[in-house]
């Protein structure tokens, strides 16, 4: 049974003539009444009484009139789902994010909400390390890693630019300082995330290099808890930037420049290299590039070597 066939049987049903049948289709009169032969071979029986002159039903027919009627009309809805999928009135698009990297997300979310309002976004959170393999299982559309995946089936776009930053509560010494070396950090006592990342090891990599002592007291689960141990006073902690900004604004606490310790983390949207992306995919990684283009120059800060 071929969709055609269908066609020709629905036409002929409802204009109660092979004739009138022929012209709506634009076809010949003996193609109508192949199609319709070859689909009573595929039933096993007639479906039009050819006694009558104006395509009566058999049971046979009628029953598969409504079918056909569906399989056209399913076939209708599903190419004007799909044009309102091309043009982003429907949809949905996955993107895997850490905690720190889903806060980057939220005005992208906003204005991506705001252009296509029908299409669901779900922000799956995840571990870094995990995002690329997920990509690759196709459980996620776009990834947002603070890392290079360094991976030939993977492609991404830089989307922003934040940096790795010592917060100290307001009321620690260091507070007032306009600057401090790591050697000057060597009797603090540090709160750390207790998940292992490129940049984690990099402020361990430095703290060594300058044969300095590294007293990391407590291990916590998220940049939340890590941010209200170091409020508690219970120590000092290297966060992303964009983690604290509310809390710097509010003065809550204080970032101090270290100078031998100036870690930028440059954001990406990680996506398969070889496979196309949706609509939707492609729709937001277009309103993440505009915003990121639209950004105020970044000053790169040196990296720790």
């Amino acid at each position: 049974m071929e969709i055609t066939q269908l066609e020709a049987f629905v036409a002929v049903v409802e204009e109660k003539s092979f004739s009138r049948a022929a012209l709506r289709m634009f076809r010949t009169q003996p193609a109508i009444s192949q199609s319709i032969h070859r689909l009573e071979e595929w039933a096993g029986e007639p479906l039009l009484d050819r006694s009558s002159k104006s395509g009566v039903l058999t049971a046979s027919g009628r029953l598969l009139y409504d079918y056909a009627k569906k399989v056209l009309n399913l076939r209708e809805e599903a190419r004007s789902a799909l044009g309102e999928l091309q043009a982003l009135e429907r949809g949905k698009v996955t993107i895997g994010a850490n905690e720190s990297t889903a806060l980057y997300l939220l005005p992208i979310l906003k204005r991506f909400r705001q252009r296509h309002p029908r299409v669901q976004v779900a922000v799956k959170r995840s571990l870094s390390r995990e995002i690329p393999n997920a990509l690759l299982r196709y459980e996620i559309d776009l990834g947002v890693l603070s890392y290079n995946p360094q991976n030939p089936d993977l492609e991404s776009a830089v989307v922003s630019v934040d940096e790795l930053c010592l917060i100290v509560p307001r009321t620690h010494r260091l507070a007032r300082s306009a600057g401090i070396s790591i050697r000057e950090l060597g009797q603090e006592q540090f709160i750390a995330h207790n998940i292992s990342s490129p940049y984690r090891e990099r402020v361990i990599d430095a703290f060594a290099r300058h044969h300095t002592p590294l007293q990391i007291v407590a291990e916590l689960p998220t940049v939340e808890t890590i941010k209200k141990f170091v409020g508690m006073g219970m120590g000092l902690a290297f966060v992303p930037r964009m983690c604290v900004q509310e809390e710097l604004a509010r003065q809550e606490f204080v970032a101090v420049p270290v100078s031998e310790l100036r870690i930028q983390r440059k954001l990406r949207l990680t996506y398969r290299r070889h496979a196309s992306l949706s609509a939707a995919a492609q729709g937001f990684l277009e309103v993440a590039r505009a915003l990121a283009a639209a950004a105020p120059p970044h000053d790169e800060p040196p990296e720790a070597g």
